[in-house]
């Protein structure tokens, strides 16, 4: 895993200066100075749209959530036809792509994807995986059931981790369990966070332990000046969008008890790849 860091931070720096050279925020869609338009990202894999205003705590994430859940989900449905089509180029570009592939590469036994979208992850697991995958979108579910065809190793369901009684599954069920893109848009991310950690598998060193991985994007905190950007824009963006692009991924993933065992950052340090063990009971 050591020697594709290089390569990783290659093409994050490569994909961060592109995106800077065309006058983009780090790729995120929404050109700088102007006012804020979809993120693909978060529309489309666990994203939500927003009703009213939303106000933001100094770390970024969510003060109160004025989020109207029948648009959510129709925004899930109206994009996934054509989501794959209207991410591939940015994605190959900034090098999230090759990012996927390093992270899922990870992935060990039995294997939950949270907020799966369209099964953009599905072509990076390792072979033989066991995958179940989730989304709270049967529009998207119907697209990443498309792409696991009769495949008996992949499981395909409509599922939120946003639930009030949670997910349908038995604590400890997910050796590893993947979420991507998708904290920057969940009500309460640090709730998200803890419901996958109940159902990760605890305990056990080394690649014997259950992992969580993720590929997130937020604030920077080695760049103030695309922060304030971001910060700039939050309101608006996530009044009519719903991706509350500002939030403190770091920070989230710590107030949720989870142990950060490997940490990298990529486009200024908006994009997060994170490896994460649940709290030990």
């Amino acid at each position: 895993a050591g020697g594709m860091r290089p390569v990783l931070y290659a093409a994050g720096a490569f994909g961060g200066a592109a995106a800077a050279a065309m006058g983009a925020a780090v790729g995120y869609g929404t050109m700088l100075g102007t006012v804020p338009r979809e993120c693909p990202h978060c529309a489309g894999e666990g994203g939500t749209r927003a009703r009213s205003k939303a106000s933001f705590s100094s770390s970024g994430t969510l003060g109160s959530t004025a989020v109207e859940e029948a648009l959510r989900r129709k925004a899930y449905d109206d994009l996934a036809p054509t989501f794959d089509e209207e991410l591939e180029w940015h994605e190959f570009f900034t090098g999230i792509k090759l990012m996927r592939w390093w992270m899922m590469r990870q992935a060990r036994g039995n294997v939950l994807e949270v907020a799966a979208g369209t099964g953009r992850n599905f072509g990076y697991y390792p072979e033989g995986t066991k995958l179940t995958a989730t989304d709270c979108s049967p529009a998207m579910v119907e697209v990443c059931r498309a792409k696991a065809g009769s495949s008996s190793a992949v499981d395909v369901r409509v599922e939120d981790v946003q639930a009030k009684k949670g997910m349908r599954f038995e604590s400890g069920s997910f050796d590893t369990v993947v979420d991507t893109f998708g904290l920057c848009s969940y009500e309460d991310p640090v709730a998200a966070l803890r419901e996958m950690a109940r159902v990760c598998r605890r305990g056990g060193e080394g690649e014997r332990g259950g992992r969580l991985l993720l590929i997130e994007h937020g604030r920077s905190r080695s760049h103030a000046w695309l922060t304030n950007i971001l910060d700039k824009h939050a309101a608006p963006h996530a009044a009519k969008w719903g991706c509350y692009w500002n939030r403190d991924i770091v920070g989230i993933v710590r107030e949720a008890g989870l142990e950060i065992v490997q940490r990298h950052e990529f486009h200024f340090g908006t994009t997060h790849l994170i490896v994460a063990k649940p709290p030990e009971l």
